[in-house]
């Protein structure tokens, strides 16, 4: 999930955003209203992101979710075991090996081109530009980070050590 704050390097308001990324490359976001508890977001896999994963994965597809609290609580893994989706148990500290991190790099240098959102409304509506954006000029890029993914992850066990424990 990515936090888009209002001001960039001041305190202020700004926005949730779940998203998610399709190995076709497309972005699919859903902005989120409020402080989002484990409630919410159960609510939100339930209303919008399984029947998006379902319609957009092939079977037996695996989902990554970062080590945020809301996302590992029981009921929301219990939820998604339920539907049948897989759970990558993502390891602690390590954003940086989920291709999403450069999605979300890739909507904020959009979004903040222009300077600072004068308003939440103006915030909203240039993260949705991005997403468009997004879907129609640099799907390429996400179709390149998922065909380099397994050599990322790869590389990484490599350099730990790890890759035949």
């Amino acid at each position: 999930m990515m936090h888009a704050n209002k001001k960039r390097q001041c305190k202020g308001g700004g926005i949730m955003i779940w998203g998610m990324i399709s190995p076709n490359g497309l972005l699919s976001i859903k902005i989120l209203e409020g402080k989002i508890k484990s409630s919410n977001y159960l609510h939100m896999l339930r209303t919008f992101a399984v029947r998006l994963m379902k319609l957009n994965m092939r079977p037996n597809f695996s989902f990554v979710q970062d080590n945020c609290t809301i996302h590992k609580t029981a009921e929301v893994l219990n939820f998604l075991l339920s539907q049948n989706i897989n759970i990558i148990d993502w390891p602690s500290k390590s954003p940086d090996l989920n291709i999403i991190e450069n999605v979300w790099k890739m909507m904020s240098d959009i979004v903040y081109d222009e300077g600072q959102p004068r308003n939440l409304r103006e915030l909203q509506g240039r993260v949705l530009q991005a997403t468009d954006i997004i879907n129609n000029e640099k799907r390429h890029i996400i179709k390149k980070l998922y065909a380099n993914y397994r050599h990322r992850l790869t590389s990484v066990l490599i350099s730990k050590g790890c890759l035949y424990k």
